[in-house]
């Protein structure tokens, strides 16, 4: 069966709901600001990166700003959550990119920084990190590096 043409098809609505309710099921907020979520399991199983950027977005709250994404590997987590981010900023068009899903390639640490603020502000552009459990990363482990540092 077809939906009619202008209808949502049944099909993708039902995966869509069953994605972001997978990842509402994996989404662990650490700390508010910057906002760490850890996302339990791995980028590759599970919720597609577009319900992860569905769901972070919507968590920075309403009249949140424009936000471009940057994947780092596991090494990087306790740079970007000391210094606010895993090396300088560069008009390379590929530094930070728009779609999580092109950041989460990268690796399973995955900042998120306000656009409007880069490449000149890098320093005040981070409002959140999610990561995955990969790599040695877990939540007992992101959660007490956060409290170490003091954003929890």
């Amino acid at each position: 069966m077809t939906s009619a043409p202008g209808s949502p098809d049944p099909a993708r609505s039902a995966q869509i709901l069953d994605d972001l309710q997978d990842a509402v099921q994996r989404m662990h907020v650490l700390t508010k600001s910057p906002r760490v979520v850890l996302a339990a399991g791995t980028r590759y199983e599970g919720a597609r990166p577009m319900a992860w950027q569905v769901l972070f977005e919507r968590s920075l709250g309403p009249g949140h700003p424009a936000v471009v994404y940057r994947g780092g590997s596991a090494t990087t987590l306790p740079r970007v959550l000391m210094d606010g981010f895993d090396s300088e900023p560069t008009l390379a068009p590929d530094w930070a990119v728009s779609r999580l899903g092109d950041a989460m390639r990268a690796g399973p640490v995955v900042q998120v920084f306000r656009a409007d603020r880069l490449p000149d502000d890098v320093s005040r552009a981070l409002v959140g990190v999610l990561v995955f459990e990969e790599d040695g990363l877990t939540l007992a482990g992101v959660r007490a590096l956060t409290q170490e540092l003091g954003l929890a």
